[in-house]
């Protein structure tokens, strides 16, 4: 049965995840009296082990001060630390002794229901479920929207566990409806069969079973649907169910689900039902590594599956032969599926890939048409500025500078409010002096009209509009160093200094604060997260920003600025917003930890910026870690280099631990590359891989060699970074001296760091 287990028995996973107490606000109880020692709450932000009983030892101490204190009685934060005690022993599996400790001491005041939240865990989970429902019934009564759900649903899960469906049935109906995970679904299940609507609870059941066959609650709904006899699923439900394990990565089970489907149509129904089977066969074996099985199944497919399956394995199929770098065969799958189902909705998706595969390799007249082709057949694809951008680069690429120059300015023309328009407003007047340096011999083309024209074009005042109306992009910063090549002065985007307001934290922050300053970090980024979904406009958002970075919040304040305050930073230049879209966030530990490794803060910053938005509590799907996204293997190996004590992976969350990791690593790259385009390349993609894209392109420009870099993450890391280091210069540093951006590119080091 879905619910709390036996006495004794220790919180499960998805209590401990609700429970995880240090998931953001790192620094909002800094600049508080702190109710717990800094230590403490340090250790609490980190993870660190045995929490609980080096709490339980503070608040020992805080009980009892030593006989020549002049403290008489208990430490006035006894309540606090009491509280954040009993949320660790529970934290830790240990309910009864949270129970015990919590309905020991009385609730900080204005933190009762947060304490009457946590008792009721404790209780629920140490068997006195009875006692748990009136905790929470009470704590309900005082709890802020942001806690208010959470005791709404666990109350009617108690409910249902003591036998009051229909008082709990209302609200898991509505949880379920809202969000039909496996756990809303069962528990919305189990309260429709203790109220009598038996046939609604099988239809939870078996919508479990089928989208969610890999959930450990799958398995308890299939006990329940079998107990009335066996379960039988149509095909159409065992092919879904199969579709879910793929989609799930359980292909073995997949492939076992699709043993047993058998179709009752026949003739050409029975053909349409099978081919659906070969396709997700396909998927399964892909996945398993089988390549030849798998295309056997695509293929049939895609021979005898009505258009959405044929084409659907068509383009599954297209896809492995990409990765596989097979790329005149994807291709022709790709044009083939465009050709033979234009409707279908991969068809605009194959004709751009297949159109980008002939010119990554290097058929650039093909490409051409190819881009051509897939702008005139799908006027509604959202990639036609792309696919405009791309036929530019393959005429650039075959020296016919004015056709490139031309295909740009109507990329602009006809999608003016797309993100390519910085680059083709770049690109644009570089093909222009391009074509000025043909003239003269230096750099060869197919076309001589833009040499002819050039001499009328000011390339100055074009490359002054790109600095000045894209300031804060990659283009605007090549548009300066191409002035400067020009021995014409550039303009500075940003000919102010950020500025900081003074604004006390306001009222609606007081309750985050308390929560902070107790120990309480995921209830207090919770609520810091509300304060902030507030915001309904540009000043609020300009002053809470502020308010927040008093604070030390700045990743939630540098939110707000990339919502809010876009016009403010890159319009107006408002020099209150620029201070909290480029912040320097952790300043006194960035600046140390750079200046010891010899490494420029800025380049520091504009990674962090990049990589985390200044939040430390990030974790990426690849396990990368805190405000430098530093995985454990590397955290690991930097530790060797250093002579270091290795980091337990949570540590990575630490701005303190993240940022002396992250800096090194980043000065070794910068070492080793010699140039922070490839320093940033490296550090999103690699040193390998980067040596590799010098050694095969690196007697090209540094504009033309990031155009080229084969990942579009990497490409896009990199734009961004290289931007954000310029302008945290222009902001903060001394922009007459500093280095500007060289253009041509390093060869790097043989050696250095590898990892």
């Amino acid at each position: 049965m879905y619910g709390n287990p036996p006495t004794n028995v220790k919180p499960g996973a998805r209590t401990l995840r609700r429970l995880r107490l240090a998931t953001g606000l790192w620094c909002l109880s800094s600049l508080t009296a702190a109710a717990q020692s800094p230590a403490l709450l340090g250790e609490v932000r980190v993870h660190a082990s045995n929490l609980a009983a080096k709490a339980q030892a503070e608040l020992e101490a805080c009980a009892r001060p030593p006989d020549n204190s002049l403290t008489k009685g208990p430490c006035p934060e006894l309540a606090r630390l009491s509280l954040l005690t009993g949320v660790l022993w529970l934290s830790e599996g240990d309910a009864a002794r949270a129970a015990a400790q919590l309905a020991s001491v009385r609730s900080p005041r204005g933190l009762e229901a947060f304490h009457g939240w946590y008792l009721g865990e404790a209780q629920s989970w140490s068997g006195a479920r009875p006692a748990a429902l009136k905790t929470l019934l009470k704590a309900k009564a005082r709890a802020p929207a942001t806690l208010s759900r959470r005791l709404e649903l666990r109350i009617a899960e108690l409910q249902l566990e003591l036998g009051q469906a229909a008082r709990a049935r209302p609200v898991l109906e509505a949880a379920a409806a809202e969000t039909p995970t496996a756990e809303a679904l069962l528990s919305r299940a189990l309260a429709r069969i203790a109220t009598g609507a038996e046939a609604e609870a099988r239809k939870d059941l078996r919508t479990i079973v089928l989208r969610f066959p890999t959930h450990p609650h799958a398995a308890e709904a299939l006990r329940r649907l079998s107990s009335e006899g066996p379960v039988r699923f149509s095909f159409e439900e065992q092919v879904l169910r199969a579709q879910a394990l793929v989609a799930q990565s359980a292909p073995t089970e997949a492939l076992r689900q699709l043993d047993e489907a058998e179709p009752t149509e026949t003739g050409k129904e029975l053909a349409a039902a099978q081919a659906k089977v070969a396709l997700l066969r396909g998927q399964a074996l892909l996945a398993l590594g089988k390549e030849a099985d798998a295309f056997t199944a695509l293929e049939l497919a895609a021979s005898t599956g009505r258009p959405a399956t044929a084409a659907e394995a068509m383009m599954t199929k297209a896809r492995r032969l990409m990765r596989a770098q097979k790329h005149a065969e994807a291709r022709a799958l790709m044009l083939s599926l465009d050709a033979r189902y234009p409707e279908n909705g991969n068809a605009p998706e194959a004709a751009y890939l297949g159109s980008w595969l002939s010119l990554t390799d290097g058929r650039y007249e093909q490409a051409i048409a190819d881009f051509e082709g897939f702008e005139a057949r799908h006027a509604d694809s959202k990639k036609r500025d792309e696919g405009r951008w791309f036929r530019a680069w393959a005429l650039y690429r075959l020296g016919r500078f004015a056709d490139a120059r031309a295909t740009l300015r109507a990329l602009m023309e006809d999608f003016p409010r797309s993100s390519l328009v910085a680059q083709a407003s770049y690109w644009s007047t570089r093909l222009a002096q391009l074509g000025s340096l043909r003239a003269d011999g230096s750099r060869g083309g197919q076309d001589g009209g833009l040499a002819l024209a050039s001499a009328s074009i000011d390339l100055a005042r074009e490359y002054r509009d790109v600095v000045r109306s894209f300031p804060g992009t990659l283009y605007g910063v090549l548009s300066a160093e191409r002035l400067r090549e020009l021995k014409q002065p550039a303009p500075r985007p940003f000919a102010i200094a950020p500025q900081r307001m003074t604004v006390a934290p306001p009222a609606s922050l007081s309750l985050a604060l308390e929560l902070a300053r107790t120990g309480l970090l995921r209830d207090a980024a919770d609520e810091v997260n509300r304060v902030v979904g507030a915001v309904r406009t540009a000043d609020e958002a300009l002053v809470m920003g502020h308010a927040l970075h008093t604070v030390g919040e700045f990743g939630p304040a540098h939110g707000l600025a990339a919502r809010w305050l876009w016009g403010q930073v890159y319009t107006t230049k408002k020099p209150e917003a620029l201070a909290l879209m480029y912040p320097r966030a952790y300043q006194a530990t960035v600046e140390a930890n750079a200046s010891q490794v010899g490494l420029d803060p800025f380049l520091a910053w504009a990674i962090m910026r990049r990589e985390s938005g200044f939040r430390p509590e990030v974790v990426s799907s690849a396990d990368a870690r805190g405000l430098m996204q530093i995985i454990p293997p590397t955290a690991r190996a930097i530790a060797s280099e250093l002579k270091a004590t290795t980091p337990a992976p949570d540590d990575l969350y630490a701005p303190e631990i993240n940022v002396r990791f992250g800096t090194w690593y980043l000065s070794a790259l910068l070492d080793r590359m010699g140039h922070p385009a490839l320093c940033a390349a490296s550090y999103n993609a690699g040193p390998s891989a980067v040596s590799r894209w010098v050694a095969q392109r690196g007697l090209l420009p540094l504009d033309e060699w990031i155009e080229e870099i084969p990942f579009k993450e990497t490409r896009g890391y990199v734009k961004q970074v290289l931007a954000d280091y310029v302008v945290y210069q222009q902001l903060y540093g001394d922009a007459e001296a500093a280095p500007g951006v060289a253009l041509s590119l390093p060869s790097p080091k043989a050696s250095g760091v590898a990892f």
